[in-house]
């Protein structure tokens, strides 16, 4: 990767981590962890709904939240008969963008058939959730534009910022699922997202999700992110970076 496009993609990951703070801070009366989550999502995605999905360690999906009907019915059916974008973004982890109602959906028949009934016609996007190279589940999302430039970095960089913070909510039960050594310490981890929540106003599980962020967009590790907060470098308030 040439300077310029090195460049490019860090301004790219800044203006998401950005546009993810500013969305969460609105949302700071919505006390449910993955709803506030999956609305951000939806809103990040431009989409009409969406919904998440976790899978437990037995590989049984189970449904979380949905912003809206369509997004419940849609999630309620992929889980009905197995299939479509969503089972598939959880079992290999790969993010999909899927047109439904133009008669190209060959992968998914039956999705697509029971999908008709309902009357949905549009994209649907799979975003899969991870946790240290683990899938723990997935973030849909549905909307009638087609998939958009700027849809996959958004995907990538909201799969690892979520999943971080859903694996924070005792509530969600995720039984073996778990952070590796590659994590601050307790005090400095709380040291540093309550600095986040200070500068922007967040939810402490929020600001862990601004905190994976962060790590994601500078291709580093959480322990040296929650340093560089604590050590004033990253100020969210602002998003700076000392050195930029």
């Amino acid at each position: 990767m040439s300077g310029e496009e090195a460049a490019m993609v860090g301004e790219t990951h800044q203006r998401l981590i950005s546009q993810l703070a500013s969305v969460l801070s609105t949302l700071r009366d919505v006390d449910s962890l993955p709803e506030r989550l999956c609305e951000a999502g939806r809103q990040m995605l431009a989409a009409d709904g969406a919904a998440i999905t976790l899978s437990t360690p037995a590989g049984v999906r189970v449904p979380i939240c949905a912003t809206d009907g369509i997004s419940a019915r849609l999630q309620d059916l992929e889980d009905v008969v197995d299939q479509g974008p969503t089972v598939d973004a959880v079992q290999t982890g790969t993010m999909l963008i899927e047109r439904f109602g133009e008669g190209g959906e060959e992968r998914w028949p039956m999705m697509s058939e029971h999908g008709a009934r309902l009357g949905f016609t549009g994209t649907l996007i799979a975003v899969p959730l991870v946790v240290d190279q683990r899938v723990i589940g997935a973030l849909s999302a549905h909307r009638q534009p087609p998939e958009r430039t700027g849809d996959r970095d958004i995907g990538a960089f909201l799969g690892v910022a979520l999943a971080t913070a859903l694996l924070q909510e005792p509530s969600l039960s995720l039984e073996g699922v778990t952070a590796s050594g590659d994590w601050p310490s307790r005090a400095q981890l709380h040291q540093a997202t309550g600095m986040i929540v200070a500068q922007v106003g967040v939810h402490p599980h929020d600001a862990l999700a601004l905190l994976k962020g962060q790590a994601f967009a500078q291709g580093t590790t959480l322990p040296d992110i929650a340093e560089q907060i604590i050590q004033r470098r990253i100020n969210f308030r602002d998003f700076t970076i000392e050195g930029d």
